[in-house]
């Protein structure tokens, strides 16, 4: 089974990468990977050990890396490693998904440029940063370009759905969207009108 690497570290934001890391499940395993390898409290207080490192142990087989935002970046300042290791899976064309402050990680590793993307900074703090291409800022739920997917914090179902979507991982999108949008439950609602559903995913 190819794996799904999901960054871990300290004060991340569990709940923007619960809906992909859902879908995702069936089709890969997902591997936790730290800053090092202590415990990390996520922003919520769950408490995660990282399974690898981004230089030791890190899945040759990661279709995806996962980046979930955080409310505090000054973890992530000066984390050449990471840095580095996103350089290497942009290279190879290996799907880079970076929600709410996330984003920051593929601005200081260089891989947005020429890119659209958003990001949950507002302008000063973009400017403050240093590492944002002001002209290619969209405030928009999801943006995709090439195998690089950016999101606001906001949309992370629609984020889920997007990576998703990317890796093969969903079918019928729709139900799944109505489901993880609060909107209803397609597969119960099959079943309460006694037909046999399809898998929701």
């Amino acid at each position: 089974m190819p794996s799904v690497a999901l960054l871990v570290y300290p004060g991340f934001s569990e709940f923007e990468v619960t809906i992909a890391l859902t879908l995702l499940a069936p089709k890969y395993r997902v591997v936790n990977v730290g800053l090092t390898l202590e415990p990390v409290v996520g922003e919520a207080g769950l408490q995660v050990l990282p399974q690898v490192t981004l230089e030791q142990g890190f899945p040759e087989d990661a279709v995806a890396l996962l980046i979930p935002g955080c409310p505090d970046l000054s973890v992530l300042l000066h984390a050449e490693a990471l840095f580095e290791r996103v350089r290497t899976l942009h290279a190879r064309g290996t799907l880079l998904a970076a929600i709410c402050a996330g984003p920051y990680v593929l601005a200081r590793a260089g891989v947005l440029e020429g890119r659209d993307y958003t990001v949950t900074l507002a302008r000063p703090q973009r400017e403050f940063l240093g590492v944002f291409d002001a002209s290619r800022y969209r405030y928009q739920d999801v943006i995709t370009d090439g195998h690089l997917i950016t999101a606001q914090g906001h949309a992370f179902a629609a984020f889920g759905l997007e990576v998703a979507r990317h890796l093969g991982a969903a079918r019928n999108l729709e139900g799944v969207r109505t489901f993880y949008s609060g909107l209803g439950n397609p597969l119960f609602e099959e079943a309460e009108r006694g037909s046999l559903p399809e898998a929701v995913r």
